[in-house]
């Protein structure tokens, strides 16, 4: 019975707790940022740049001490390629051309691509988002403090996540064009 009745009180607790990251995002400065830490072997500052230079939508590649900085303009999920029907995917995942500030950070072995300033601009279903505004906006509620509910599911977010990681996964280039 006393276990019963402990129960009973951690479950509501449990369930008042605010959602500040799902995935590679997490809410930093009242401000949805992704940021995500890939491992790789004999990762330069050199590499990085040449990676970044040739991934699509990707422009504005400047060294900026050990980091790297770019400008992320016009980049599109493609829900298909991840598994995903156009019926169960949210229409401004399906719709939605994202943008933002990316820097890069390379240590021994691994390298952390944060994304921050996105903006996104599509039809939202319910409105129709012709300019730039702020992801922040819709994917968070109470001022940026905590992560919407509607958004912490695996076809808005995580979605957004798989696609977002997928492009920033580091391609070894072969020598030969086999």
């Amino acid at each position: 019975m006393k276990r019963l009745l402990l129960l009973l009180i951690l479950v509501p607790c449990a369930l008042l707790a605010q959602t500040t990251e799902y995935g590679s995002f997490k809410i930093l400065n009242a401000e949805i940022i992704y940021q995500h830490v890939f491992t790789q072997d004999s990762v330069s500052t050199e590499k990085l740049v040449s990676f970044l230079q040739n991934v699509p939508g990707v422009s504005d590649v400047q060294v900026a001490g050990q980091a790297v900085t770019a400008t992320l303009t016009d980049f599109t999920v493609d829900y298909k390629k991840f598994g995903f029907a156009q019926v169960a995917t949210p229409t401004l995942i399906q719709t939605g051309r994202y943008s933002g500030n990316i820097r890069v950070d390379g240590k021994a072995g691994k390298y952390r691509v944060t994304i921050s300033g996105l903006l996104v601009r599509g039809d939202a279903g319910y409105k129709k988002i012709n300019n730039n505004e702020p992801l922040t906006a819709y994917a968070t509620t109470t001022s940026g403090t905590q992560l919407n509910r509607d958004w912490c599911k695996p076809n808005t977010l995580g979605l957004l996540d798989k696609a977002l990681t997928d492009r920033f996964t580091f391609l070894q280039q072969s020598g030969n064009d086999w």
